[in-house]
């Protein structure tokens, strides 16, 4: 009997906006596109040409053009935080089960007062010694981003 799987790599970011008492202001999810440099980069990883433990960074920035495999970096970035990974857990409950790698940045409240209008996000993986490599983007509706807010990306990345 053949065995087929048609899963594939995926992800889908959470955008959270919170108020200085900590209260959430705005919650988004959307899913992503996992670029052909992203691909690659799996690939690459799994023949050894790549090796070592990258840094991840989330970035956001304001280009509203739609999300392409192509892309290698975000429209017009306007911002960028270093990443945290907590360990793998649980695989997912989908059918068939899928295993669920979360990355999160927290992008502290603006200090320049000037408002931004974010509508697209990506994750950056930075090898040394290379630049960054963008893994995945996601375009979605505006999203303002004011001086007292702070904001949490949280991105589920599915094998």
């Amino acid at each position: 009997m053949a065995m087929h799987e048609a899963q594939g790599l995926g992800g889908r970011l959470t955008i959270e906006l919170h108020a200085p008492d900590g209260r959430t202001v705005l919650a988004r999810r959307h899913d992503n596109l996992i670029t052909a440099t992203g691909q690659t980069l799996v690939a690459r990883l799994f023949t050894g040409e790549v090796s070592g433990k990258p840094e991840l960074h989330i970035a956001v920035g304001d280009s509203a053009a739609k999300e392409t495999l192509q892309d290698t970096a975000l429209g017009h970035q306007l911002d960028a935080a270093a990443a945290e990974i907590p360990p793998i857990g649980a695989m997912t409950g989908d059918n068939p089960p899928r295993a669920r790698a979360i990355v999160k940045a927290n992008f502290p409240a603006l200090t320049s007062g000037q408002d931004q209008t974010l509508r697209e996000a990506g994750i950056l993986v930075v090898f040394p010694n290379r630049g960054p490599l963008l893994y995945n983007r996601v375009t979605f509706p505006d999203i303002t981003r004011t001086a007292n807010l702070e904001m949490t990306l949280t991105w589920e990345v599915f094998f």
